[in-house]
Parts: structure tokens; sequence; C-alpha cells
């Protein structure tokens, strides 16, 4: 066997027992020895030459990778040194992946041999079980040991580390964006790999929770995210990710917006499970996701940006819903106390940041000034992953010189860069805002006119993956041409994705584009000309669009639910930008807290109306008649979500004040608006079990809907069938039978005006059989709830939480009809 020397590849043909992996600063001479007695027992060994100048940049070169490829057994030398070389833990990472994909033998074929290493110091956790120690052994006695392991492995195996490099079945659920800017970081990935196999989290009683903590920028999500892909045989049942956007600075960060973005995105994972409509509430919405994964193998739960401000003590649902769920949690802050393992993500260092640097460009080798301008880069940005990722897109630009010239411009301390790093100071130490503002303003002056439109549309949005549809929309002007608009989008995304300025990722709704938080807020600052207030005004009316067109089939409501996570941002409530909010804004919102209503997530419909409430009462512009029915909204989604005592007190003042606004006709009927109110402020006292003031209140709006409009209108029918079931449930011997014929009657009336299939005529319908089981008649209650079950299960399906209701209450009948 040749010792490797410098650029010479090995013969193609060449493959090795052992290849030895170690540090030329003090593992040089144990290699030298090693390699001779393995040599002398008849071992093929690679020993590569760490002195040659091309390992300076590369992680690991060609040959040297194929050499590896070709070997049967990795022996690491663990010295003092090692865990400090990026040369390597590469050559490391590969082997033991390479191993776990083989399976069987794969620790089998890591013989790792440690000199002055404490066992606390060997890393990953697995070659602690195979070490073996240098101190009181003779490099013979190693030798022997490690032809023994060779021995082994070849009959057990005969494959070699390369066999494993084969496309196998992806298992991730979600379409993961993040690999774009992914190097190094192979200890940190070992690091989750470790923490996330072992039992024994402390939130969960015994499925693992891991947190990563690090600055905006910093790469949390990308590690994470490109964890999942590497690790996904160890996540047979799936990698599932909760995006938080917890650096949004357009967004709220407090428990209830924490609550219902969480409950937005299990309704997005529900939708992918093909679990839509089976649940009703977010908590059983939960449980039926908990018990659709609890069926599956161990999987892989995602929280990807929890706020700093927000405990998991606190909030314990986000975390995996069943024990076989592995909980990685990524955060801006911390969450000592509540995950076993914190891993702290700082710069990406030396030869990883140069390797990102140079990823389009890399410097010409033989100028020497050249090379080292790259690397004092590298260090003026601290590696920061972001930085560097958007500085190469600076050298993909037509006016890239170099990088000493690009290394004098990012020098300058202009005054829009100070500017700039004031407002990333509240994401960002000092000594990172500074160059990596300096870097954001150089990459938005290289930017072409349609990058920068498209920018300016993203940043009136939230840090949430974008839908294409609606960005197109957002970026195309009133007057301009389809086509023009279409190639301008092209263009603008292509220059964009090429600067590393936004990712692209495909949803089962098309494409997606993801501008990190930090870029946005970025783009807030700089792009002060009219542009962003225009864009913002074409979000508004995009997005009321597009939310009108919701369906009722699963990927309608999917696509729904995304374009949702804009509706907060696009709207602008809480005038940040100082521009005024008008009716368009309020009414988006108002639109979205009804939908948010119909899909269930009713936390997302309060944190809705509460913001809406909140930006109309403070606002002068905004009509009374407007705060009123954003106060009649708010009152409805508290009733939903159970705050019923807040509920009442909102749904009073409601009352009150729509029927000072609009008064009454001359036959003392309330305005329409104000029974609306009426009727909501009488179901939140029935739900508190006030069913006087509920019947009281529900007549009232029965005459004012029968005066108004007719015995046979919808909202007089509305209002009588709400009226039988306060009845019903009231006290009294005569409760039951008078509800039953107001029920009987009511029924009549719907067959007749909307058919036998309208919900309010198969609602009145189960208020018959209500009373007559009620009444001790159980045959005729059973007729009645069979009929119900059938018409909810032809409209609404068998899952649908009415039609599970309609099927209890047959099971209901049945029982009292055979006792």
């Amino acid at each position: 066997m040749t010792v490797y020397q410098g650029g010479a590849a090995p013969d193609p043909d060449s493959l090795y027992d052992v290849f030895l992996c170690y540090t030329w600063a003090d593992g040089k001479e144990w290699a030298d020895d090693m390699y001779t007695a393995l040599s002398a027992r008849g071992l093929d060994v690679f020993q590569d030459d760490l002195s040659v100048p091309e390992w300076a940049e590369d992680e690991m070169l060609p040959s040297v990778k194929a050499a590896l490829l070709g070997s049967r057994v990795l022996v690491p030398l663990l010295t003092p040194c090692f865990d400090d070389s990026d040369h390597c833990w590469s050559e490391l990472h590969l082997a033991l992946s390479c191993g776990k994909a083989l399976g069987g033998t794969a620790m089998r074929r890591i013989m790792p041999l440690t000199w002055k290493v404490p066992p606390a110091k060997v890393r990953p956790k697995a070659l602690k079980k195979r070490k073996l120690t240098r101190e009181g052994r003779s490099v013979e006695e190693l030798a022997d040991h490690v032809a023994h392991v060779v021995g082994e492995v070849r009959e057990a195996d005969d494959r070699r580390f390369g066999d494993a490099m084969t496309d196998g079945q992806s298992w991730i659920a979600d379409e993961l964006t993040g690999e774009s800017g992914f190097v190094g970081r192979r200890k940190e990935l070992w690091a989750l790999h470790d923490a996330l196999q072992e039992p024994g989290g402390t939130l969960d009683r015994g499925a693992p929770i891991v947190s990563v903590r690090g600055l905006g920028g910093s790469g949390k999500t990308t590690l994470c995210k490109q964890y999942g892909r590497w690790a996904a045989r160890d996540h047979p049942g799936g990698v599932f990710v909760v995006e938080l956007s917890g650096s949004d600075p357009l967004g709220r960060h407090d428990s209830g917006a924490v609550q219902a973005g969480f409950h937005t995105e299990m309704r997005r994972i529900a939708a992918r499970l093909s679990l839509s409509g089976r649940a009703g509430t977010d908590e059983e919405l939960r449980q039926l996701v908990g018990r659709h994964l609890s069926g599956l193998p161990p999987y892989l739960w995602i929280v990807d940006d929890l706020p700093a401000s927000v405990s998991l003590r606190e909030h314990p649902y986000l975390l995996a819903p069943s024990p076989n769920g592995r909980s990685l949690v990524t955060t801006r802050g911390s969450v000592r106390g509540t995950s076993r393992t914190e891993i702290v993500l700082s710069g990406l260092g030396p030869r990883p940041g140069l390797r990102l640097l140079t990823a389009h460009r890399g410097p010409d080798q033989e100028d020497i000034e050249e090379r080292n301008a790259a690397r004092g880069i590298v260090a003026d940005l601290r590696a920061h992953p972001l930085a560097l990722q958007i500085t190469a897109g600076l050298t993909t630009a037509e006016g890239f010189t170099g990088y000493r010239s690009l290394l004098a411009d990012l020098r300058e301390d202009a005054g829009p860069v100070l500017e700039l790093a004031e407002h990333l100071g509240h994401d960002l130490p000092a000594e990172t805002a500074r160059p990596l503002s300096g870097v954001l303003l150089r990459a938005f002056d290289a930017l072409p006119a349609p990058a920068v439109r498209l920018l300016a549309a993203a940043s009136v949005l939230a840090a949430a993956p974008i839908p294409h549809d609606l960005l197109t929309a957002v970026l195309r002007g009133a007057d301009e041409n389809p086509h023009a608009a279409a190639t301008a989008m092209t263009e603008g995304i292509r220059t964009l994705e090429s600067r590393g300025l936004v990712e692209e990722a495909q949803d089962v709704s098309g494409a997606t584009y993801s501008v990190h938080a930090l870029v946005g807020r970025a783009a807030r600052v700089l792009l002060r000309d009219g542009t962003r207030r225009q864009v913002s005004q074409r979000a508004v009316r995009t997005l009321a669009d597009l939310l009108d067109r919701t369906g009722t089939d699963a990927a309608s409501r999917l696509r729904t639910l995304g374009l949702l996570a804009h509706v907060q941002a696009a709207a602008n409530l809480a005038a940040p930008e100082g521009w005024a909010v008008d009716n368009g804004q309020w009414s988006l919102v108002a639109q979205s807290g009804r939908l948010r209503s119909e899909l269930g997530d009713s936390a997302g419909a309060v944190d809705d109306f509460r913001a809406l409430y909140a930006s109309c009462r403070a606002s002068p512009l905004c009509d009374p008649y407007i705060t009123l029915r954003a106060l009649v909204g708010l009152g409805a989604v508290l009733q939903e979500n159970g705050a019923l005592t807040q509920a009442r007190e909102l749904q009073e003042r409601a009352v009150e004040e729509l029927d000072a606004l609009h008064g009454r006709d001359r036959f003392d009927h309330p305005h329409p608006d104000t029974l609306w109110a009426m009727n909501n402020l009488a179901n939140t006292h029935q739900a508190l079990g006030d069913h006087h003031t509920a019947r009281t209140l529900l007549w009232e709006t029965y005459r004012g809907w029968h005066g108004r409009y007719g015995p046979s209108a919808r909202q007089a029918l509305t209002a009588l069938n709400n009226l039988v079931i306060a009845i019903g449930r009231g006290p009294g011997r005569h409760a039951a039978p008078t509800a039953l014929r107001i029920a009987t009657c009511a029924h009549e009336r719907w067959t007749n005006t909307a058919g036998r299939d309208a919900r309010g005529t198969v609602d009145s319908l189960f208020s018959i059989g209500a009373n007559h089981l009620r009444l001790g008649d159980a045959a005729a209650a059973l007729t009645a709830f069979e009929e119900v079950w059938q018409r909810r299960r032809s409209h609404l399906g068998d899952d649908h939480p009415d039609t599970l209701d309609a099927r209890e209450n047959i099971i209901t009948a049945r029982r009292r009809t055979a006792s």
C-alpha cells in the first residue's frame, strides 16, 4: 500500500481494508506506526497526507472520499486535536452515515482508538461503546485488535462504505426547505442524533425533547430540517414541522398567538394525513392526530421558531402528540429545564464558512491575496451562515470583480449600514448586526427591478411560506400585462434564489416561497419608497379575493390555512409603517376570523377579531358601525372558544350600542344587526346555564325577525330552532312538550321553505328527536335521529363532528328502547 500524496488520486480500482482517520497535529506519528503494523498483517491500508496544500480549503478531496467509500473499516485515531479538525469530522461523519445505512455490521465498521482523550469527550456517543484506549497497549496489540475487527466484518458482510450510497425511500412528510445553505455542522448533527435516540425527556414522560438555540440567521431551522433528511431512517413514521414564526416582527408572540398558530399548523398536518373534518375542537384535533401518529413507527416532531418569550412548561401541547414522537425545538431563547439537551449554535467556523461563501465562485487558487480576502470576509462576518449565504449571492452578480474588492466594500460603514444595524439590533448583537447590515445593503443595491418588487411584496407578508398565486397577484399591477408579470416573477425569483434571499419549496397546493425574517426586516427598512405601500394595498385585495374562493374540499382548506397566516401582516393593523388603516384591511381580518371559525380554528378566530377590535377602537378613522361589527364578531368567537363570561360582557355591550346606533322600526322591532347580536348573547346565556334569560332574548329575537320578514324567513326559523333548544332545556313539566310542539312547527316551515336537506331542517328534526327522548318516547326519538344521521352523512360525510354526534344519539335512543 502506498501513502496517498497530494492530488494524485489512487487507482479507481483500489479497495482498502482500513482507512486511517487522524490529525496531522498530534496523530501523524501514531498513524505512521499503525499503517506499518496493519500492513504487516496483510491489510490494505489507506493513509492520507494532511500536509498537502489542497487540504487548506476542501473538507475532503474527491480522491480521499473515493478511498473512504472503497474501505471496509474506518479507524479514527482520537487524539486531543481530533475534535477540532473539520477534515476528521468530515471523514468520520461520512463513515458513520454509511455504516448506519448498511445496518447489521454498522458499528463494527468504525473502530475508534483513543489516546489522552477522556471518555466524556468521545463523540458521537456510538464511539464510546467500541473505543479501545492506547494507554497500556502497544501499537502491535492495537493492530491485532483492528485486524480481528476487519476479519469479522469481512466474514459477516463484505460490503464497503460506498455500497451505502444509494437512493432510499424518503419518509419526510413535509417538503422541507433549508438544504441550499447547509454546510458543516457535523458535530451538531451527531449531537442531535445522540440526544434524540435516547429515552428520558423532561416534559413528556420519556420521549426525547431536544432544543437548538442560536441567533437569528445562525441556521437553526436549516440544521434541524437537514437532520430530518439525514436521519430519516431513524424516524420511519415521518418528519413533521410546526412553523410558529416566533421571529417574525409583524406577528404577535403572546401565548394566545402561539396557541392559534399551533392549531393552524395542526390542521395543516391533519389535512396532509387525510384527517380533516374528523375533529371539531382544537383539543379533539390534537388527540385525533396523536392517535393516528401513535400507530406509526417513531417520528420526528420539529417545533420551529418558538418565540423566545414562550415557555414549554406553559405550552406542553406544542410537543409531539404521542409518546413515539421525538420533539426537536428551535428558538432564539432558551428552554433549559424543559428539554434534556440544548444545542447552542455559533458561527460555522473558518473552513465551512469559506465553503459556503465560495459556493458559487471560488477564489483563484494561485492568487494568495484573493484567497486571504475570502478568508477575511468569513472572519468579518463571524462565519454567520445567513450573512455568508447572502454574500455568496453577491458573487453571482455581474458587477462582481473579486473577493478583495468585495472585502473592501463590506468594510465601509456607510450611514444606511449603521441605520439598518440599529434595526437588526433587536435580534442580533452589534458585532453581528453591523456586518450583516452591510451585506444586506449591498445585496439589495445589486438587485434588478423585478427582484426588488418581489422582495417588497414579500416584506408586507408574514415570515411564513408564501403561496405562488398570492405572490404573483400581489406583484402584478392593475394595468400590467399578465405575460409580462409572469416573466418578471420568474426572473425575480431566479435572481433572489441565486442571491440567497428566498427559498422555494413545493406544497400540496403548488410552489411556495420563504424569506428569512431578518431579510424581511431589512426590506421594510431599506425599501421605503411608495412600492411597499402599493403592494400592501394589493396584498389586502388579493388575500380577500383568494379567501372568497375557499371551498369545502381538503386541498382548498389546506390552501386557505396557508393564506390565513399572512392576513394580519398584510392588514398592518398595528400600523408600524405609519400607514392609515382602512375598511379594506378591517374587512379582510373580519373575513379571516369568520373563515378560521368555520375551519374549526376558534383560537385563531379570537386572535383575528381581538386585533381587529383593538385597531378599530384605536383609529379615529374607523366607522362606529365597523367597530361594533368587530365587537359582535369577537363576542361570537369567544363564546365558541369557551370564554363565556368575557363573551357575555362584550355581547351585552354590542346589543346595547347597536340598538342605540340603529334604533328600531315603527313596530319596535330591533335592527337586523341588533337581532343577530341578541341571538349570540342568548346562546352565551344558554351555555352558561341561564336558560330563562336565553328564552327571553330568543323570544324577542324571533318576534323581531317574524315582524320584519315574516314567519317563514330563514332568520325567523333559525331563531325558532334556537328557541326550541332553550325551552327544551328549561325546568318544569311543560318544557319538553312545548319544545316538541314548536320544533314540529319549525320543521314543517323549514321543509316547505328550504327543503328536507337544509341544515335548519335537519337541526329542527334533531330537536324533535331530543324532546321525544326527554318525554320517554325512545322509539320516536330513534326514528328522528336515524333520519338526521342519514341526511348529515350524505351531505357532511361520515367523519364530520355533526354526523358523529347524530350516530351517538342513535346509540343512546337504542339503549333507551332496549331498556
